[in-house]
């Protein structure tokens, strides 16, 4: 049997097993309704949860933000 790789979450601190999800381009509100994009180092993973609750809509966020930007 395989021994299952164990992870913490760079973004909630839980422990998770398996292959977690690279968390570049997460992003959050901070207390004051700020953008704050996160940045983590290259070997971070984060879990399922944080990955669907920050990170993709963080990815969707600057990829919208670049795009207002760059008007494309």
């Amino acid at each position: 049997m395989e021994k299952e790789n164990k992870f913490v979450c760079v973004l909630c601190g839980n422990i998770f097993t398996g292959f977690g999800n690279n968390p570049d381009g997460a992003c959050w509100k901070d207390m004051n309704g700020n953008i704050v994009e996160g940045e983590f180092d290259p070997d971070a993973r984060c879990c399922d949860e944080c990955d669907n609750k920050y990170v993709i809509p963080g990815r969707i966020y600057l990829m919208q933000r670049y795009r207002k930007q760059n008007n494309n």
